[in-house]
């Protein structure tokens, strides 16, 4: 999907983002956003999410101030992109993927929950990509254990498929069963 405010989401996400790399060199910031808002154009979602999927990591992972996010783009985008940005660190990963986890919950914004299901499409992929390549040295990036990874992808998917009915949650459910026989691969060889 393009348009000039698609074009205006994509120049903000490039001057936040810049050219910083992912964890465990898993690719660019930039080119995870513009992943993450293509699989929800490619799921036929409508111009605010794509936009919303295009700056999702933006307040998370970025010193983009949200009054930045709003008047470009209008309040709907942004409190889509602050349903799917984590609480700021220092906050304990448990404690911040549970806060997450609430927010989709209680969200009465279902593009929110394609914006977090396209994310964790791309980041299944880009997972069993790095255990494919790396096996547990994948896993060394992340700051949490492969146990706690499976709980919290499983749990972002349950809730997403326990609020509504989307295309876009069978594509998350499939990522997550590649993950999911990735990682039993990897315990099996452990």
């Amino acid at each position: 999907m393009y348009s000039a405010r698609v074009e205006h989401a994509v120049t903000t996400m490039l001057e936040a983002h810049g050219l910083r790399r992912r964890k465990a060199g898993r690719g660019f910031e930039a080119s995870h956003a513009l992943s993450v808002a293509l699989i929800t154009a490619d799921f036929g979602l409508d111009e605010e999410t794509v936009v919303a999927a295009l700056l999702h990591d933006t307040l998370e992972d970025t010193d983009l101030d949200p009054g930045v996010i709003e008047a470009r783009f209008g309040e709907p985008v942004l409190r889509m992109v602050q349903d799917v940005s984590e609480p700021p660190k220092p906050a304990r990963w448990k404690a911040r993927k549970l806060a997450y986890l609430e927010q989709l919950r209680t969200t009465p914004r279902l593009g929110s929950l394609a914006v977090a299901s396209a994310d964790k499409i791309h980041n299944l992929t880009k997972m069993v990509v790095g255990i494919e390549a790396r096996g547990a040295a994948f896993l060394h990036a992340f700051s949490a254990d492969l146990d706690e990874i499976l709980w919290y992808q499983n749990a972002v998917y349950d809730l997403a498929a326990a609020r509504w009915s989307h295309a876009i949650l069978e594509e998350h459910r499939r990522r997550l069963d590649d993950f999911l026989e990735a990682a039993g691969a990897l315990e099996g060889r452990e």
